[in-house]
C-alpha cells in the first residue's frame, strides 16, 4: 500500500509540473508571507506574519518552520548572507539573526508601538548591512557594521527594498516613485523621483550595473547602477500596484501584482499573464535562472515554477539540468504501434519545432512549435493518422537541426 501511495504521489507531482505554469508549495501557514530569498537553487528562507520563518534545503519540496518564539511580530524582510548567517526584520523595529542556518535565532533589536517598522534588509557580509525603517522617530535607512549590535540612522527616506553591490554603492526604492542612491556606504543618500506618482516596492539587479524597478506607471531600467533610469514598458494597463519584480537576465523577468503574475521575455517592453489561476498578492520573487523561480504572498502562498512559468502543451519537462549539447534521442519504443515517446535535451533557450516527414521528405505534421528553456523534455507522439512505414522526426531551431527515423507498424 505504501508503494502504491508513493507512486501515485510521484505521478500527481509529474502531472502538476508538466501541465501547470506555477504550482504551490506547502508553507504550513495561511498568514501572509512577505519575503523569500535563496542562496542557491536548494536552500532558501521565507518570512511573514506572526514572526513566521520557514526554510527549505530541497528547493521547496519541504518547508520547515524556524525561529519559533523569537518574535511574534510580522517580518517583512529576510536576507541570507550565506548558509549560516541570516537576518530578518519586521514590525516594532524587530531585527533577528541566526548564525547556524536557522536552527536558533536571537534578537538584535526590538521596540514597541511608535518605534517604527523595519521593512527591508540587505547585508554584504556578517557584519555590514542596511535596514529600511518606516515610521517615526527614526524614519530612514539605518546601517550596522557589527552585525546589528548597533544601528546608526543616515537617511531620511525609508527604503521599501535595498540592494548593495559593495560596501559603498547601494540603491533603495520607496513610495512616490523615489529611488535612493549612495556612494559612501549609506552615510549620504541622493534622491530621484522617476515619475509623478506610483510606489516602488522592489528592486532587482542582475549584475553590478543593470537593475529594474516598477510601479503602476512603468517599469524602469538602469544600466549604470542608478545614474540613469529609463522607462522600458508597463506591466499592466490596470491601475494596480506592482508589488514585486525579479529579473534573471536583461530579457527575462517576472512581476507580481495585487492579483496576478506577469512575465517579460523582451526586457520589460511587453508583459503577459503567467497563470490565470494564480490569484493573490505576490509580495516577493526570487529567480535562480530563467526556469527556477519562487514567489510568496498572501494566504501563506509559496508559488514555484520549474520552467519559467511557460505553458507547453503536450511536452513534459523532465529535468532542469542543462546538457552539454543539443540532443535528440531515439524514440521509444521503436518500432511502435500508434504511440511512441520522443525525448530531447537543449542547452539554451530558443524556439524549437518538432516535425514529422515521410521517407520522401514530405512534411506530414508539426508536433509542436514552442519557446523552451534549457533542460530535458519528453513528448508522447500519437501516430493514429499514419499508415505503416518509415518516417523521419526532426527537431529544429534557426541555427540547429537534428533528425532520426522511426518505424511504425500497424
Amino acid at each position: 500500500m505504501k508503494k502504491i501511495i508513493i507512486v501515485l504521489l510521484i505521478f500527481q507531482f509529474t502531472l502538476i509540473t508538466a501541465e501547470a505554469q506555477w504550482f504551490t508549495q506547502q508553507s504550513g501557514t495561511t498568514n501572509a508571507l512577505y519575503d523569500i530569498k535563496f542562496i542557491n537553487k536548494n536552500t532558501g528562507w521565507c518570512c511573514g506574519d506572526g514572526g513566521y520563518i520557514i526554510k527549505t534545503t530541497n528547493g521547496g519540496v519541504n518547508w520547515i518552520r524556524q525561529g519559533f518564539g523569537v518574535t511574534f511580530e510580522p517580518l517583512f524582510g529576510i536576507h541570507p548572507v550565506d548558509s549560516n548567517i541570516v537576518y530578518a526584520v519586521g514590525f516594532y523595529r524587530t531585527l533577528i539573526k541566526t548564525t547556524n542556518g536557522g536552527t536558533s535565532w536571537f534578537s538584535r533589536d526590538s521596540g514597541t508601538i511608535g518605534d517604527g517598522t523595519y521593512i527591508s534588509v540587505f547585508f554584504i557580509n556578517e557584519n555590514t548591512g542596511w535596514i529600511g525603517n518606516f515610521g517615526s522617530p527614526d524614519y530612514g535607512v539605518k546601517k550596522t557594521t557589527d552585525g546589528g549590535l548597533t544601528l546608526k540612522l543616515h537617511s531620511t527616506g525609508s527604503a521599501e527594498d535595498l540592494y548593495f553591490k559593495d560596501s559603498l554603492n547601494g540603491i533603495g526604492v520607496m513610495g512616490a516613485a523615489l529611488v535612493l542612491k549612495t556612494t559612501n556606504g549609506g552615510v549620504n543618500w541622493s534622491y530621484r523621483q522617476l515619475a509623478g506618482s506610483g510606489d516602488f516596492y522592489r528592486v532587482s539587479f542582475i549584475d553590478d550595473n543593470t537593475g529594474y524597478t516598477a510601479s503602476t506607471r512603468a517599469v524602469y531600467k538602469t544600466t549604470n547602477f542608478g545614474i540613469i533610469w529609463d522607462s522600458v514598458g508597463r506591466v499592466t494597463p490596470l491601475d494596480i500596484d506592482v508589488t514585486s519584480i525579479e529579473f534573471c537576465n536583461e530579457n527575462t523577468g517576472w512581476a507580481g501584482t495585487q492579483y496576478k503574475m506577469y512575465k517579460t521575455i523582451n526586457g520589460g517592453a511587453n508583459w503577459f499573464i503567467q497563470n490565470t489561476t494564480l490569484d493573490g498578492v505576490v509580495y516577493s520573487l526570487w529567480a535562480f535562472n530563467d526556469s527556477l523561480v519562487w514567489g510568496c504572498g498572501n494566504g501563506g502562498r509559496i508559488w514555484h515554477t520549474l520552467r519559467g512559468g511557460d505553458t507547453i502543451t503536450g511536452i513534459n519537462y523532465i529535468s532542469s539540468i542543462v546538457p552539454e549539447d543539443f540532443i535528440l534521442n531515439q524514440n521509444f519504443p521503436n518500432p511502435f504501434n500508434n504511440q511512441t515517446k520522443i525525448s530531447f535535451e537543449i542547452k539554451k533557450r530558443d524556439n524549437y519545432k518538432l516535425e514529422i516527414f515521410n521517407i520522401l521528405g514530405e512534411k506530414i505534421e508539426e508536433v509542436f512549435n514552442n519557446n523552451l528553456n534549457p533542460g530535458k523534455y519528453e513528448t508522447l507522439y500519437n501516430a493514429d493518422n499514419l499508415s505503416s512505414g518509415i518516417y523521419i522526426y526532426k527537431l529544429t531551431t534557426e541555427a540547429n537541426s537534428l533528425s532520426k527515423k522511426f518505424i511504425l507498424i500497424k
